[in-house]
């Protein structure tokens, strides 16, 4: 998934609803994103989502 597609699937969802992570069977809420830039010619870069690690 692109970060487009994300965006654009995001718009379709109310503003106000908490977008979390699911993983070993449970789900976290999303706290952040980070950028990594690519240090390879030819792959895109990354955005990673990350989870608040005190849930």
């Amino acid at each position: 998934m692109t970060v487009l597609q994300l965006i654009e699937l995001l718009q379709t969802m109310p503003e106000e609803a908490v977008v979390l992570l699911e993983g070993d069977g449970a789900f976290a809420r999303v706290a952040g994103i980070n950028l990594e830039k690519s240090v390879t010619v030819g792959l895109p870069d990354e955005v990673i989502l990350f989870t608040d690690a005190e849930e």
